[in-house]
């Protein structure tokens, strides 16, 4: 049975407006296991990406418990969350927030520098990277020069290069055709299998949500 990677146990999260507290997700349970698509669905203003940033520690909860591998990351603080982040969970918007100036290759590359390794390896790392992703022939080219497509691949193999063992995808392919969605769709979720990293991701498009192991569904 696959390992338990994260655990949501009672997650709740609101929001004030004025004198108004308008809550956005309550009382969630949810488990994402080793390896395993998790698809969250759900009308614009549902909470999906406040469910991700949560999960993502880029947001706290206002009540429940995250556990990641067993831990309770309730009371650590922003050093450890900032550690969590960098060496555990790879980051994928539907904006791919690449550096314009810098080339496919030197964007990918970004995440190991920052983990100190040397350009060498990094950029060995980086081209494998691409080249999983079917990109080999462009890791010299700038984003501009890249289709929306290729650029959104860049920006998953930049999530994938420290080896994560959660993706956490936002829209992903919202920014896409439906030819070229499906194509992101298909490079990315046969990388997540090939490499039992666990996937959410939140989507509008339910043909992507329906091919996942399982659904979270906001209202």
């Amino acid at each position: 049975m696959p390992d338990t990677i994260i655990r949501l146990e009672n997650i709740s999260k609101s929001y004030s407006q004025g004198d108004t507290v308008i809550p956005v997700i309550e009382n969630l349970n949810a488990t994402i296991q080793e390896g395993k698509f998790i698809s969250v669905i759900g009308p614009s203003g549902s909470g999906k990406s406040t469910l991700l940033n949560v999960i993502g520690l880029i947001d706290t909860a206002d009540s429940g418990d995250i556990f990641f591998f067993d831990e309770n990351l309730k009371d650590i603080n922003y050093v450890q969350q900032n550690l969590i982040r960098r060496d555990k969970i790879g980051f994928v918007y539907q904006s791919n927030n690449l550096f314009s100036d810098f080339t496919a290759i030197e964007n990918v590359t970004i995440p190991q520098l920052l983990l100190g390794a040397n350009k060498k390896d990094a950029y060995n790392l980086a081209f494998k990277c691409l080249d999983i992703l079917g990109l080999s022939a462009r890791i010299n080219h700038l984003p501009k020069d890249l289709s929306g497509g290729e650029q959104q691949r860049v920006a998953i193999a930049r999530a994938i290069i420290n080896e994560p063992k959660i993706i956490i995808a936002d829209e992903p392919t919202g920014n896409l055709d439906k030819n070229t969605s499906n194509d992101v769709f298909e490079h990315l979720i046969n990388f997540v299998y090939s490499q039992k990293i666990s996937l959410i991701m939140a989507t509008h498009n339910l043909d992507l949500a329906r091919k996942s192991d399982h659904q979270i569904k906001l209202v």
